[in-house]
């Protein structure tokens, strides 16, 4: 038996960082995100022996461990991980494809876990929920491995669409209300732009939950904003107004500013120099996605400026990635 799965790669809009513990279990948090139709595809099939072999395609990398194999320090720790927590006694077969390169910014690691998770649930029929499939996720990425990081990735990646997604001690899927005219016109204004390098999620996170443990009062108003932003957004695409989504490019800069605040290491010099460059020839906003320090620029672009800006992006080396939403999130099927 050969079981697929593919996991969509998600963006998003505001919000972020307010979906990280421990501040989202004492004073809530809540994000706006879609995904896209860029994806984890994962293949699983049965072998002979007590052994995972890892084929990967982006990165190309091939590896071999033994189950019950806890060193969390090679690469593929998160698909050990998943092994020894879901307690899987076989021997399997992993192919991995990513149409994204790691360290993108938009979940990536997220999308292999619920890919992975998802295609072993149907392998040995565990009967796990979307909602058991996320949580699974993320207790295997933040309490087995210890990787710091926040709820969004896992939730984004299973139910896949439009989403306003609220985290207590509880998560909560709730799909945006909108028309499909309010979807395709933020979509033509939405500008996203690999700029290269990636993230070192674990070591941004660590200093932005250094500001949490102090309490400092930058950080508790700088993640009032960024809710504040998040719950704007979600108020102007539900109003089916689109003389109103100027707003949104507005909300996605004013996003931009308060999570920057949080850590040094968020920005730098190059993603500031893509981001003043869109700026000048007609983003009304923007915002790196994902943790910080490099991958992919997000940008709210003025409609009838759209095209100057994406001249000026690759210009000074930006790539443009052409993506649209994608309103499905983990599909597994069998291939007998």
């Amino acid at each position: 038996m050969i079981i697929r799965s593919k996991a969509p790669f998600r963006v998003s809009f505001g919000g972020g960082g307010t979906d990280m513990a421990p501040y989202c279990i004492d004073h809530g948090g809540c994000v706006i995100s879609t995904t896209i139709d860029r994806h984890v595809y994962l293949t699983l099939k049965p072998r002979n022996d007590k052994k995972i072999r890892i084929n990967s395609i982006n990165p190309n990398k091939e590896y071999l461990f033994n189950i019950g194999d806890k060193d969390y320090s090679t690469d593929f720790e998160l698909v050990k991980g998943i092994f020894n927590v879901l307690n899987v006694k076989d021997g399997l077969d992993i192919f991995i494809y990513s149409e994204l390169p790691a360290g993108s910014g938009m979940g990536g690691s997220s999308s292999l876990s619920v890919a992975l998770i998802g295609a072993l649930n149907r392998y040995y029929n565990l009967g796990f929920s979307k909602h058991e499939i996320a949580q699974k996720a993320y207790d295997i990425e933040r309490i087995e491995l210890k990787q710091k990081g926040g709820y969004q990735d896992q939730y984004a990646a299973t139910y896949g669409g439009f989403n306003f997604i609220e985290f207590t001690d509880v998560v909560k899927v709730l799909p945006i209300n909108t028309s499909v005219e309010m979807i395709n016109e933020l979509q033509f204004c939405l500008i996203l732009c690999y700029i290269g390098g990636s993230h070192f999620s674990s070591d941004i996170q660590d200093e932005v939950l250094k500001g949490y443990e102090i309490e400092k009062k930058s950080y508790m108003e700088a993640m009032q904003d960024l809710k504040d932003v998040a719950h704007s957004m979600r108020n102007i695409v539900e109003s089916n107004n689109l003389s109103r989504l100027n707003e949104f490019g507005n909300l996605l800069h004013k996003g931009w500013v308060a999570k920057k605040s949080l850590s040094t290491k968020i920005s730098n010099k190059k993603i500031e120099n893509f981001y003043l460059t869109s700026r000048k020839f007609g983003v009304l906003g923007g915002k790196l996605l994902g943790a910080g320090g490099g991958g992919h620029l997000l940008l709210f672009s003025d409609s009838s400026k759209k095209h100057v800006v994406i001249q000026e992006l690759e210009k000074i080396g930006g790539q443009i990635v052409n993506f649209h939403f994608n309103p499905k999130g983990l599909e597994v099927w069998e291939v007998k």
